[in-house]
């Protein structure tokens, strides 16, 4: 999968920036609703360049976090509900047959 550099969810377009390393051991990526900017790390806190399936992983838990958020739902703010939604969006993403 490309991660593209914009997405519009709603009316919020988001710019989305690659930066070289995670800055924690847990957080791939970063979502400032207020300016519309997704930040995805290439490389985890180690300096190892992420494989595409983590990079497609990374970009559609943001996209839930927009998503939800768009949709006025707390449950953007829910780690633990955005991983395991996004976790299935991937995998369904993925075995999709064109």
């Amino acid at each position: 999968m490309q991660i593209p550099k914009k997405i519009t969810v709603g009316t919020k377009t988001y710019a989305i920036i690659k930066i070289k390393q995670a800055r924690t051991k847990n957080t791939l990526a970063a979502i400032d609703y207020q300016h519309g900017i997704i930040w995805m790390a290439t490389h985890d806190m180690q300096g190892n360049k992420l494989n595409k399936a983590e990079m497609a992983d990374t970009f559609w838990h943001e996209l839930t976090h927009a998503v939800l958020h768009d949709m006025n739902s707390t449950l953007c703010y829910d780690e633990k509900f955005v991983t395991a939604f996004a976790n299935r969006l991937s995998l369904a993403v993925d075995s999709a047959q064109l």
